[in-house]
This record gives C-alpha cells, structure tokens and sequence, in this order.
C-alpha cells in the first residue's frame, strides 16, 4: 500500500507542476520538431563510405591501390565525393551502416592482388553493401561501379601476355529502411526524453526530503527500498508516455516508423528500464547534495551532457575499450541510455523484433541494477544520518 501512495504522490505532484511537465514532455518534443523539420530530408555533399580491404600482399597492393583511386575522385565541383571510412571488421562496418555514419560498404577480398599474379579466371569479388532506397547509396554504388571497371582495365593493360576477367562486383542490398538522417536521430531524441526524467525526479525527491515528507513516511515503516520502488513505478509509466508523445511527434514531421504496434511495445518496453537508470542516477544525485536548490541545479548539468554521451544527437566517434569475439566494444555502450538508442533504433526505425534488442536489454537492466543497488546505499545512508 505504501509504494502505491508514493506511485500516487508522484502523479498528484506532476499533474499540478506544469513547469515539470514542460521539460518532461514539451522541451524534449520541441527538440524533436527542429531535428525533424532541420533533417528530415537532408541528404549529405559527399558520400560516406566505410572500406574494409582484407588483401595483405605485401609490395605491391591493388586493394591498397583502390581504396587510393576512390579517396581521391573528384566530383563535378572538383571536390573529394567520397568520404572513405578503412574499418578493420565488416560487423564494425555494419554497425556504422546502421547508425548512419556511412551509406555503403565495400569490401575488398582477400587476395585480391595475387588472384591477377596466379592468373585466375578473375580478379576477385568485390562487395558493395548498402540499402537500395538510400539516395547516398545510389549515387556511391553507381560510381563505385564505374571507378573498378576503369582500375581494371586498367590493370588488364598493364598485364602483357596475360587474359584477366575485369573485376567482379557483388551488390547486397540490406533490408535498411532509414532514408533520412532524421531517421537515425530519432530514437536519440526519444532517449533524451527519458534523461530529462533526471531532473525533475531529482527536484521532487530532494523537495519531498526538504519537507520532511520522507521522514514521516519513513516514520510509517516505509523501507527506503519502498520509496525507490514507489518512484520506479510512477515513473516508468511517465516513460512509457514520453516514447509514445515523442514518436507521435516525430511522425508528424516525417519520421517512417516501422513494424507498427509490435515495435511500439518494444520501444516503450526498452522505455521502461531505461528509466530506471534515470530515477536512479537522480536519486544519487539528491543523496550527494546539500539541500532542494543544489539537486535542482546539479541535476541538468548531469543529464545534458548524458545526453551527447549517449549519443542522442550526434554520431559518436570510436573510443574502444576492449575487443570481444572479434567485436569491438565501445566505452560509452556501457551507458544503458546509449544501449536504449540503439534499440529503439532497431525496432521503430530498421522494424526489427525482440531478438534484435535482447542484448541490449540485458546490458540496461545490468547497469540499471547497478544504479540503484548505489542510490539506494547512498540515499538510505543520507536518511539515516537525518534522522
């Protein structure tokens, strides 16, 4: 009965505070209106495209050779096309396509040198990667197409006495749906959303402790315990709310949702436990501040800066930390807001299912757990010394 009375609490508070309810639900749909009307047909000057060339002859390196000849073609305006990407892994690759970082993989296969040396029946496969509908991937596989015809010509002439095949190219379409940027910055903006969680809980449980409503609660038997379950609960039914408003809006100025209802319950699931780590971080952050105005004050310097961490508006650039199974491993997806993109990623922006997100899953409800197993410590042992 007691964690229902906070769940109740909680409801009363936010309905009445109206400035709460702008920056949990109208400042971060604002920002998806300007993203959205800023990017939602933007289609980039240059192509990005990420390489990966497993030929390692050593001397002379006709995959080396290729990657050269497409850094350095022109467009029309004489200015670099391509904006090339050498990546060591196809899943890193992969990863970037899916992200938006690039528009097209081209892979460039092992032995691709000696195949003309041993006078094979070809000179090898290349593979070019990316999703059919992208306009990037249009124009960059067209001239990728253009510019190994020509090497190998090229090559061929440079071969007296030898018969070689011009160079085969492989073209796999990805079932990718995303054709604007907008897309991509979406499901960010969604997860933004949930960080601004921080600052409000943090306002409310620091005023609630200034009040001395948490110590007549507590004066009931209620168990910190309670009070944070209380809070989970009521708020994450905010979050289910915020990824349904934000989606909404992001709709309407021209987001292509994928996969209907299905997806909409994952995302709002992924919503759920991502909002745990928000009331747990803004529960620390009441537990390590001097009063009300200090939590209110710290707690945006701590959610904003999340924000970009996580990656919810811009691409993040590489920062490994280790390299498991040959993947590597980056240090913000350790972040469960980060996590939280790239799942509602997959399931409102690609239309993927429950087996796409599993692992993400996991890594939020992980570090969830974590974060509240530390606030509950922090904020119980604030408490007790108050009383």
């Amino acid at each position: 009965m007691k964690i229902f009375d906070i769940v109740q609490l909680n409801f009363k508070q936010l309905i009445r505070d109206k400035k709460n309810l702008f920056f949990l639900l109208l400042f971060p749909a604002v920002f998806m209106l300007i993203f959205g009307i800023g990017f939602g047909d933007n289609v980039e000057s240059d192509v990005d495209i990420a390489v990966i060339n497993h030929d390692n002859a050593s001397g002379v390196n006709l995959g080396n050779e290729l990657v050269g000849v497409i850094k350095d073609f022109n467009s029309s305006e004489n200015e670099s096309l391509f904006t090339v990407h050498e990546v060591s892994s196809e899943d890193k690759a992969q990863k970037m396509l899916e992200n938006g970082s690039v528009s097209t993989i081209l892979i460039i296969p092992q032995g691709f040198t000696s195949d003309m040396g041993n006078n094979m029946s070809s000179l090898g496969e290349i593979v070019i990667k990316g999703n059919p509908i992208d306009a990037d991937y249009g124009i960059g596989s067209s001239v990728i197409s253009g510019i190994v015809s020509e090497f190998s010509k090229q090559i061929i002439n440079k071969v007296a006495g030898q018969t070689i095949p011009e160079i085969e190219l492989k073209y796999e379409d990805l079932n990718i749906s995303s054709s604007s940027t907008f897309d991509l910055y979406a499901p960010g903006l969604i997860v933004f959303a949930i960080l601004m969680t921080i600052t409000v809980v943090a306002s409310n449980v620091a005023t609630e402790e200034e009040s001395g409503m948490i110590k007549r609660l507590r004066l009931s038997k209620m168990k910190t315990r309670d009070y944070v379950l209380g809070n989970l609960i009521s708020w994450s039914f905010v979050g289910v709310i915020q990824v349904i408003i934000m989606l909404l809006v992001a709709i309407l100025v021209g987001f292509k949702w994928e996969g209907g209802i299905y997806t909409l319950f994952l995302a709002c699931i992924v919503g759920i436990v991502t909002t745990f780590s928000s009331v747990a971080v803004a529960l620390i952050i009441v537990a390590l501040s001097k009063n009300a105005k200090q939590a209110s004050s710290i707690s945006p310097i701590i959610a904003v800066p999340l924000s970009f961490i996580a990656g919810a508006f811009i691409p993040l650039p590489d920062c490994v930390i280790a390299t498991i199974n040959n993947q590597q491993i980056q240090i913000y997806e350790i972040l469960p807001w980060n996590q939280a993109i790239t799942a509602i990623r997959q399931v409102l922006t690609y239309g993927q299912g429950l087996d796409a997100i599993v692992m993400n899953l996991i890594i939020i409800l992980i570090m969830g757990i974590i974060l509240l197993g530390i606030s509950i410590l922090l904020f119980n042992r604030k408490i007790s010394r108050e009383n």
